[in-house]
């Protein structure tokens, strides 16, 4: 059998990195007419086409193209591959991202085109988590072609790679990239020593005698030369063939093998510092999506209960978010226009979610009753667990002489309150207020009806604004003690000690949230260098703090204070760091074994970074950080992407970081670090792919720029599986929601559960309305143990239920038993469920 090169043309279509998503278009538009003309002209090319967000204005605009488009398509000379919206990110942004974008992606194919791809193509994505496979096959996918994050140059280029839940996919690694074919000369001499040189070249990775040749660089014309030269080539009596493909022709021709090796869990890390660089979209991302799901889940508990206008899938959300979710946008290494442009479409992303969720949570207020005295305060849950949190409520009165305000369960009882903001009239009678206190025991998916009581004397119990609101004091070291935490701060504002209560071990092992300035001259891809953009194989640097960091607690300047009332007490420290300044507020509540940690930088300086630290007391641990859809250990450090939490525990417990959109994850010396903020540029690149002389990208120096991070730490006996991290990483993520409402009468009691079990080691990532009846849920479990018979149970008897891909198809009758809905997990499996209720 002779050998054989697959030339694969086709474009890598950025989205936007360089230029905007509108300038690439207009750009790579064009691209697309070429390769239907090359298609039309010459019945040997064949050409590949990826991602939704460049085929749908393809069509859109060119309406005339439309029927040869398809033509070439159903005659499988024009490949559709990918399938999804963009060559999106998986590290960073949550796992119901992931499946949307397949979910909007393949919904696109199948309307305008009518085929489903079943190529996962990620060719320049920067990195992949280690569910990738299970999400994939769920998906329908039967392969995946990927240029970075494999563990080794000893890789070969062709392999299974399995799934914590055990799930296989064949891969395709590109050990010399998605272009490695492209850009051969023009003469017939040269061009056949350039493909046989490229097919040699492969044979550093590969045995085959079919070998993989893709030839696409980014938003590249195709090549019109090509097809000519390789008939004259092949028909020279050259020793190697060469053939133009579409990736299924490759896969056709060299099927998956019993042979080839198995390679178990993640293809990461793959350029750290993005995971920093313009960290605020990092941040929009996670809220976004807490926004969306929160809606969809209200949603589906509306709809169940016959409210109608809560079905809408909110694609018109999730689109602008999505396309953000392309691997260079979400890494925050674009030009300043495309910042700007990027920044603009998050705003219509969260301004439609938090309407959708206005709305949600209204219309869910209306259904509760709220008769009774006072003023109603429904507090609602998202999650499908019962939860104790610290919530504030914004308050207004309109009775007269309101000097203060208790705040009532739905038991009767009064609970412990604090007067946070208020406004008051000339006479000293309050007008607004902001109070805190904390929900206990808030319904699964569900609500609990608090009652404001306004009171005239000041006397009286609950939040009047003298005895109970929050008292500032200096301090040059502080105590705080809890009924679950004791805490320590020195006289820098450092934490220097943290245990849980009764009886917890010592967790720190030496000043702690404390923030370290370091010298970082790397670029917005990676840290303290410049990109090379050729990585491929997981990095492996280890990053530890400078040691010429600079470090908050060194000031003996900082202002330190502690605001102690009986809800929650707050230590807060600011002060000078680098020519910047940063402030820190550490709050614990009553009744909450959580450390609630904002910290605020303002940068000024050019070429820096901002990590929070946190030494242990934890020796010879083992460090786990969550992923989408799973959990995985990982090597100590080096940093890389965490979802909502990263742990470090040993055989007597640990602690772990919660955060809100900080994925920067690692730990040095026994010492958790948070990556939380890099002042760097595009510093080195070669023009090309959109990228002209004098584009700007400083304003990803974050020059004069105050951000904000919201972290919490966690300390736990046992490991991170008893500490049940899954459920403390979405609580911090899916605050319970106040609402103050009239009073009025409901369907619903002052205490009220829609979900009402879902066993503890599972996860639900989505809740939402299904098109055919009943509410479809995603889950998963969470803790790597295999679950037999897991139970979901709702406020009415499951009547019937079914599981389907992620794709909502192929339902399988899942067994119902005793009203409740009976499902078998293995360890980190990820199920679709369709019930009907």
């Amino acid at each position: 059998m002779q050998p054989t090169l697959h030339y694969v043309p086709h474009t890598h279509w950025e989205g936007a990195v360089f230029k905007t998503r509108e300038e690439y278009l207009e750009i790579g538009l064009p691209n697309i007419l070429r390769a239907l003309r090359l298609l039309e002209t010459d019945p040997d090319y064949r050409f590949t086409l990826d991602q939704s967000c460049y085929v749908e204005p393809f069509l859109r605009r060119h309406p005339e193209e439309a029927e040869r488009f398809r033509q070439f398509v159903a005659e499988g000379r024009l490949a559709i591959v990918g399938g999804t919206h963009v060559m999106h990110d998986g590290n960073m942004p949550g796992p119901e991202s992931y499946v949307r974008q397949i979910q909007y992606g393949r919904a696109f194919f199948r309307r305008a085109l009518g085929v489903d791809p079943t190529v996962a193509w990620q060719l320049d994505t920067f990195g992949h988590h280690a569910q990738t496979p299970q999400l994939l096959r769920l998906a329908g996918y039967g392969s995946i072609w990927f240029f970075r994050g494999v563990p080794s140059w000893d890789t070969r280029s062709e392999f299974m790679w399995e799934a914590l839940d055990g799930t296989r996919i064949p891969a395709y690694w590109l050990p010399h990239g998605y272009a490695v074919a492209y850009g051969s000369p023009q003469k017939l001499e040269e061009f056949a020593a350039f493909m046989q040189g490229r097919y040699a070249m492969l044979g550093d990775f590969t045995d085959q005698i079919e070998r993989l040749g893709p030839a696409g660089a980014d938003v590249c014309e195709p090549e019109e030369h090509v097809a000519p030269l390789v008939r004259q080539m092949n028909a020279s009596g050259a020793p190697v063939r060469v053939v133009i493909s579409v990736p299924e022709d490759y896969e056709r021709a060299a099927p998956p093998s019993d042979d080839w090796p198995v390679i178990r869990g993640e293809m990461n890390p793959i350029f750290q510092g993005a995971y920093s660089s313009r960290i605020e979209l990092k941040q929009l991302t996670r809220e976004i999506e807490a926004l969306l799901t929160d809606s969809e889940a209200l949603g589906a508990v509306l709809t169940s209960l016959g409210i109608t206008g809560h079905a809408d899938p909110l694609w018109d959300a999730w689109e602008p978010m999505l396309f953000n979710q392309a691997h260079d946008l979400m890494s925050g290494v674009m030009t300043d226009h495309v910042y700007e442009d990027t920044l603009a479409s998050y705003a219509r992303s969260k301004s439609l979610a938090t309407e959708a969720l206005d709305r949600a949570v209204t219309d869910y207020v209306e259904m509760v009753d709220t008769g009774g005295a006072g003023i109603p305060l429904v507090v609602i849950n998202t999650l499908p667990w019962e939860r104790t949190d610290l919530v504030f409520a914004d308050i207004g009165f309109d009775a007269p002489g309101a000097q203060g305000v208790a705040i009532i369960a739905a038991d009767g009882n009064e609970a412990p309150a604090q007067l946070v903001e208020a406004t008051r009239g000339a006479d000293g009678r309050l007008l607004t207020a902001r109070v805190a206190f904390v929900a206990r025991n808030v319904p699964a998916m569900g609500h609990a009806v608090y009652r404001a009581i306004p009171h005239l004397d000041t006397g009286s119990a609950g939040a009047d604004g003298a005895s109970v609101a929050c008292v500032q004091t200096a301090a040059s070291g502080a105590t705080v003690e809890t009924d679950c935490l004791r805490m320590m701060f020195d006289a820098s504002g450092a934490l220097v000690g943290l245990r849980l209560l009764p009886g917890g071990q010592e967790l720190i092992g030496g000043p702690a949230n404390v923030i370290a300035r370091e010298t970082d001259q790397g670029d917005l891809w990676e840290p303290y260098r410049p990109l090379d953009g050729g990585s491929r194989i997981a990095m492996k640097e280890r990053h530890p703090v400078a040691p010429d960091a600079t470090l908050s607690s060194q000031s003996s300047a900082n202002d330190v204070s502690v605001c102690a009332g009986p809800v929650y007490t707050e230590v807060r420290v600011e002060g000078a760091l680098g020519e910047g300044q940063f402030a820190s507020t550490v709050r614990v509540a009553e009744g909450i074994a959580r450390v609630d940690i904002r910290t605020t930088v303002r940068n000024n300086e050019r070429f820096v970074r901002y990590r929070a630290l946190f030494p242990t007391t934890v020796r010879n641990g083992r460090r786990t950080d969550e992923i989408p859809f799973g959990a995985i250990e990982r090597p100590d450090g080096i940093e890389y992407p965490a979802q909502n939490w990263m742990d470090w525990s040993g055989p007597d417990g640990g602690l772990a970081i919660l955060n809100r959109g900080l994925p920067g994850a690692n730990v040095t010396d026994d010492m958790l670090m948070l990556s939380l903020l890099r002042s760097t540029c595009i510093v080195a690149y070669g023009f090309g792919g959109g990228y002209e002389p004098g584009m700007s990208s400083d304003t990803g120096f974050e020059l004069g720029q105050t951000r904000t991070f919201d972290y919490a730490l966690l300390p736990h006996a046992g490991d991170w599986r008893d500490a049940s991290l899954h459920r403390r990483g979405a609580e911090l993520n899916h605050p319970l929601i106040v609402r103050a409402s009239r009073r009025h009468e409901g369907r619903l009691p002052d205490r009220w559960s829609f979900m009402q079990h879902l066993d503890s080691p599972l996860s639900l990532t989505s809740m939402r309305p299904s098109p055919n009846g009943g509410v479809i849920l995603r889950i998963y479990e969470a803790t790597g143990q295999d679950r037999h018979n897991a139970e979901l149970r709702f406020a009415r008897p499951v009547s019937a239920a079914w599981e389907t891909d992620l794709l909502d198809e192929h339902e399988r009758p899942v067994d119902t038993q005793s009203g409740a809905a009976r499902l078998s997990f293995r360890g980190f499996e990820v199920k679709t469920v369709r019930v009907l209720i």
